[in-house]
């Protein structure tokens, strides 16, 4: 695989001899949704999953509308869809489950949720709580964030030591990397994951890592492999006078919505000729920049204390619309009957917006064309 080189890169792109034994997958937002997919449709090969401010597996049904009302503003009390996941499992769409029911890998979870997001709000948390409970037989790590520096008022995103935006939600937010003093996401996700039977010790945290040393890698070949005979719907439409119109394919849906780039940070242990480090892939969320996300997020300032790399898979910024969305009125469910299905606010694919309507349960299955690429991302650094 060709790897476009960074300013730090070594030249060994994605193939770092990773342990394929113990990767683990995270995201925020619309990237928490699609790690828990991920999780689910991987069960026998993931072994932790966290969500920081995403929606319930399967809450979305394949509908947008549905995504909207239920999983995002909570006009509705999302389900806990533990049933169809097993339908899933059965059917051999996702990974097969033990003779008890209960994934061959996947054991731990973890949820960060502020009661105060207005973007996905806390029922869908707690339906997540729910499904996770059922689905790994151990109930997460679930975290509320905390009065003593404000978490627990925290808009949407994810919440580090480094994060450029505030902790609570203004309407101005760039990179939503939110800081709310030293709460930090990321390393009390990897304690629950790494070391969960010790007290977190934030003092652990090694900062100041250069952004030179977050290289890039090429992700282009590996959506070329997916994509070649995958059919995706249309994110886009053009009328001619007087009353003509079709749809067609954007050069970013073509590329299923990701972007040529992704990003990985791999600490100074995980250099070494012959260590085996464990993975983790983490995705970023809706409207967020793909390279600030792996730069702030603080995954990486846990990496060298847990021999963790951080894989950034990432999709192709867009135009964003307001996340204020949930104090409109509902989205009518006229809009799943559109011809096209765009993804302005640049998420990954939680709700089936690549799925022509003859596959509409796809985006949870391991045929959804991103899972496949991350299955591959993960390929090739366990090599």
């Amino acid at each position: 695989m060709g790897l476009i080189a960074a300013h730090a890169d070594d030249g060994a792109g994605l193939k770092r001899g990773g342990n394929p034994s113990d990767v683990t997958i995270s995201g925020v937002s619309s990237g928490a949704a699609m790690a828990v997919e991920y999780a689910v449709a991987h069960s026998g090969s993931i072994v932790d999953v966290g969500a920081i401010a995403g929606p319930a597996w399967g809450c979305a049904d394949g509908s947008l509308s549905q995504a909207t009302n239920t999983c995002m503003c909570g006009r509705h009390e999302p389900d806990s869809r533990i049933d169809a996941a097993r339908q899933l499992a059965a059917s051999g769409k996702v990974d097969s489950l033990s003779p008890s029911g209960k994934p061959q890998s996947l054991k731990h979870s973890y949820v960060f949720h502020s009661p105060a997001d207005a973007t996905v709000v806390a029922p869908s948390a707690r339906a997540n709580i729910s499904f996770l409970s059922s689905f790994t037989g151990e109930p997460p790590k679930a975290d509320w964030g905390n009065s003593a520096n404000g978490s627990n008022h925290a808009g949407h995103g994810i919440i580090s030591p480094d994060g450029n935006d505030s902790c609570e939600f203004t309407g101005t937010e760039t990179t939503y990397v939110r800081r709310c003093g030293a709460e930090d996401n990321a390393g009390k996700m990897f304690h629950a994951f790494y070391d969960p039977n010790s007290p977190f010790d934030p003092s652990k945290r090694i900062n100041d890592i250069p952004e030179t040393e977050v290289w890039q890698f090429n992700q282009k070949p590996l959506i070329e492999q997916v994509k070649t005979g995958a059919s995706v719907a249309p994110d886009m439409v053009w009328f001619t006078w007087p009353w003509n119109w079709w749809t067609y394919k954007s050069e970013r849906r073509d590329n299923l919505d990701m972007a040529e780039k992704g990003y990985i940070y791999v600490p100074p242990s995980c250099r070494q000729q012959g260590s085996s480090c464990r993975v983790h892939i983490a995705l970023h969320g809706c409207k967020q920049n793909p390279k600030d996300f792996a730069v702030k997020a603080g995954y990486n300032n846990w990496a060298e204390q847990y021999h963790v790399i951080v894989v950034y898979p990432a999709l192709e910024p867009t135009i964003s619309l307001s996340e204020q969305l949930c104090q409109l009125p509902p989205v009518n469910n006229a809009v799943d009957e559109l011809p096209m299905k765009p993804n302005p606010n640049g998420c990954w694919d939680w709700w089936g917006y690549l799925d022509p309507s003859d596959k509409k349960d796809r985006y949870l299955t391991k045929d959804s064309p991103q899972i496949r690429v991350i299955e591959r991302i993960i390929a090739e650094v366990t090599r």
